[in-house]
């Protein structure tokens, strides 16, 4: 044994760089880090603001050990994880990982890196690492939230990847926090700096993001994870609500003639919509306006005059929202027509809800955002036991997410454990004009000379059989969205049934959930809840989609269930789409990656009985 010591602190000793552990670096590091003061050297640099973080560059002390541990993780296990807050592979904790290198570099972390780290910051630790590795390859992302959950202390970030530059993405990105502590814009971005640790303490103003990997031919290689300590005492505030813009219906009567395809003002087809609505709580109508009136909208949406402002806070949303003031003409009187008693009317017929206004009883209200999305918008799934619909996030709850390069916690914002094969299932709809009489011109006969029930035996041929089970792309446009059952989705899912840890149990097989449940049985399930739970109706129209990727759909999950994508509304210009979503359902937007060229828009309504 007495042999053995001097091997093993020469071996530890070997793993980290001399410099880390001088006296000169130590005081200076301990003066800039306590001092919030900023400093860059050769080796270190501590950033202040928005919060305090350190760069070791050099961190190990040499290549070899770097590229046998690299070798090594290639040997490791992995899975591909993608859901709304994040897409990347990741490994198992490599606690569990008994190949040399590795293991002598979690000794390390765990012994002598986490003495220094207590000494030097005053933050007081325990003997518990969390240790993972990953890799994020073009596309991929990690996008805003702040690691402040559980006993976390100091988070951590060793980068692997050689010759790293900005162009490639990737980056450590840091936000400011606005006056209610709620992340905003990024304000610092570190590139990944082979062979340099990044560290920072975690608090409840620690919100950074992996920026997007931009690269097609490059992979960002991590070995990330964090310290852990006693447990403190949250000082987080309350978070404050969003404030929604409520609007009631205003008593104008619009001429819906002017702007909506006669066909589905006809009493049969709304007669046909409102059944679609009632047993599978959405539809999708193709051509929904005339098309001279569409053609007008979408030029305008492109116009200069129009002021658009980013919505937040980042760790649930980022996209820009019209001001209303500022759209030109035909684009607000397109916008006062859904809040017209019209559309409420057209709307009630559609749907059967109660969204006419009774001075006694019935006071119906609605929110409106025309949206601009481009690369780099998101929204995240947030708790909607807070919400009005959608519109709040809680501070705690007992889903699980990822943070800071991918391990599991129990964050404040739930997640759906879902891939992306899952929830961004490809819906394609053939739009053949012979086949939907709405795909069509009108003839510019008066009304009465058109034959409402030739159109309406037009707008259902090759529409299949009602069913449980739909495929979309043998419906015509103007029928069904496809709805999936979580244990249809869980036979989707691409999983395998390897040991991902404690910090994959999000990620369990969901193969294990009751599949020999009927799918009769998972739809009425869905139709009872529908009808138990109050809920609100989603309008949908988009504009300019013809460069939107095929599986970047609109989608509507419930962020309880481990497979909640629910429906998938795809990205068709012209389709009005309804969805009436239940207090429980979340609509959703996925990551726009850097492949979107350009802007696409969309118009979202809801309604509220």
């Amino acid at each position: 044994m007495a042999q053995e010591e001097p091997i093993s602190k020469k071996l530890k000793y070997s793993v980290i760089s001399d410099h880390v552990y001088s006296s000169n670096f130590q005081q200076l590091f301990h003066d800039h880090w306590h001092n919030f003061s900023d400093v860059k050297k050769d080796n270190l640099e501590i950033i202040s603001k928005p919060f305090r973080i350190c760069k070791i560059s050099n961190f190990l002390s040499n290549e070899e050990f770097m590229d046998e541990i690299k070798n090594e993780l290639l040997d490791v296990k992995s899975r591909r994880n993608s859901i709304d807050l994040y897409q990347f592979e990741q490994t198992s904790d490599l606690a569990n990982i008994d190949t040399k290198n590795l293991k002598l570099l979690y000794k390390t972390f765990q012994t002598d890196l986490a003495i220094w780290m207590e000494r030097n910051t005053k933050i007081e630790l325990n003997n518990k690492i969390s240790m993972s590795s990953a890799c994020y390859s073009d596309t991929d992302y990690l996008l805003c939230h702040d690691d402040n959950i559980g006993d976390r202390r100091i988070a951590f970030i060793l980068y692997l990847s050689k010759n790293w530059t900005t162009e490639d993405g990737g980056a450590l990105d840091l936000f400011d926090t606005d006056d209610n502590g709620l992340p905003r814009n990024v304000v610092r971005s570190l590139v990944p700096e082979y062979n340099s640790l990044v560290f920072f303490e975690v608090v409840d103003n620690s919100y950074h993001q992996v920026a997007e990997i931009t690269s097609p031919d490059k992979s960002r290689w991590t070995i990330n994870g964090w310290f852990h300590g006693p447990l403190k005492e949250s000082t987080r505030p309350p978070r404050p609500d969003i404030e929604v813009n409520y609007i009631e219906p205003i008593n104008t009567q619009v001429d819906l003639d002017n702007w909506i395809t006669k066909c589905y003002l006809f009493s049969d087809i709304v007669k046909e919509i409102q059944q679609d609505v009632e047993q599978e709580s959405f539809a999708f109508l193709s051509n929904f306006l005339r098309e001279d009136i569409y053609e007008k909208l979408s030029s305008d949406l492109s116009s200069t005059v129009i002021v658009w402002q980013k919505v937040g806070p980042a760790d649930i949303r980022n996209y820009e929202v019209a001001k209303e003031e500022t759209l030109p003409e035909l684009l607000k009187q397109f916008y006062n027509i859904f809040k017209s008693v019209s559309m409420f009317q057209l709307l009630k017929d559609y749907t059967e809800l109660d969204l006419v206004p009774d001075k006694e009883t019935i006071k119906p209200k609605m929110t409106i955002e025309l949206q601009r999305w481009s690369k780099g918008c998101y929204t995240l799934i947030s708790d909607k036991s807070a919400l009005p619909m959608s519109e709040k996030k809680s501070s705690s709850n007992g889903c699980t997410n990822q943070n800071e390069e991918g391990q599991e916690d129990s964050s404040d914002i739930p997640r759906t454990s879902k891939s992306g094969k899952s929830l961004q299932e490809k819906i394609s709809s053939d739009d053949k004009s012979a086949e939907s009489g709405c795909d069509t011109p009108l003839s510019n006969k008066e009304d009465e000379e058109i034959d409402e029930d030739e159109i309406l035996k037009k707008i259902l041929k090759g529409k299949s059989p009602r069913s449980k089970k739909k495929n979309l792309s043998q419906q015509s446009s103007s029928s069904k969205l496809e709805t999936l059952s979580p244990q249809k989705l869980g036979r989707l899912l691409d999983t395998d049934d390897s040991d991902v840890s404690d910090i994959g149990d999000y990620l369990s097989d969901p193969l294990d959930c009751s599949l020999e449940c009927s799918d009769q049985e998972d739809q009425e399930d869905i139709e009872d809840t529908n009808v138990s739970e109050p809920g609100a109706l989603d309008v949908i129209i988009q504009f300019h989609t013809n460069h939107v990727p095929e599986d970047d759909t609109i989608d509507y999950v419930d962020p309880k269930e481990q497979e909640g994508a629910l429906i998938h509304v795809p990205a068709k210009n012209n389709h009005l789409c309804l969805v009436y979503k239940t207090l429980g359902t979340c609509r959703l937007q996925k990551y726009v990656n850097h492949y979107c060229k350009d802007y696409f828009y969309n118009l979202i309504c809801t309604y509220y009985e």
